[in-house]
């Protein structure tokens, strides 16, 4: 009787809530969560609630409740990831990012966000996995391109220019739009030095890998035609 009551409870929660009434739906998923104790998605609802009052702390033990029961909820995760970003705590946000990704298997557009957060963190390793992830779950085959990009952003960053020349080589084979070009004459310069032939450079480089990510990114979100 209590789930059917509480499913009741929580339909009136969420009309309340989309009502603009706050503290009725307040009151609706607390009590939604005394007959349904385990109810993830209302714990996430009252935790957004809180965090919008100002109410942080709150929100963050509605937030771990919900994964206390659901360690791979995406929703909690993400939360708590953006609630991390906003104190700085920026390995904590990585980590709830890198949940979120593994929790999404085939969802680019977040795994794109943990690699950028892991890049801002140089944090290599994690941001490597990532990218190699996304190559292999991106199903769009022209956009391999940008997997490599972000390959070989991390092998620049290491300096490990041999497998940077590598990697642009491969990227330059699938790059139909000779975005790579650049790349590659840069790095072929730290390998055999430079050439008659004038090379861009390295902040010029990294401003080109940073815009083919955010190009990805867009790609995703059906912003570009």
């Amino acid at each position: 009787m209590s789930g059917a009551a509480g499913e009741q409870v929580l339909e009136e929660a969420r009309a309340s809530l989309e009502a603009g009434d706050l503290d009725r739906a307040r009151d609706g998923f607390r009590r939604a969560l005394e007959l349904q104790p385990g109810d993830a998605s209302a714990l996430i609802d009252l935790g957004h609630l809180e965090l919008a009052a100002g109410r942080k702390d709150e929100a963050v033990g509605y937030f771990e409740q919900a994964l206390d029961r659901d360690h791979s909820n995406a929703a909690a995760l993400l939360a708590l990831a953006e609630i991390r970003r906003r104190e700085s705590r920026f390995d904590d946000a990585l980590t709830a990012a890198l949940r979120v990704a593994e929790s999404r298997p085939g969802d680019v557009p977040t795994a794109l966000d943990a690699a950028d957060l892991a890049l801002e963190l140089d944090r290599l390793d994690e941001a490597e996995a990532i990218f190699r992830r996304v190559r292999g779950e991106d199903d769009e085959p022209e956009h391999d391109v940008y997997a490599y990009h972000g390959l070989i952003e991390i092998e620049l960053r290491r300096e490990r220019w041999r497998r940077a020349l590598d990697l642009a080589v491969d990227a330059t084979r699938v790059d139909r739009l000779g975005r790579t070009t650049e790349v590659l004459a840069f790095v072929v310069t730290q390998v055999f030095g430079e050439s008659d032939r004038p090379a861009p450079t390295r902040d010029e480089v990294e401003r080109l890998l940073a815009l083919s990510r955010a190009e990805h990114r867009r790609l995703h979100a059906g912003t570009l035609d």
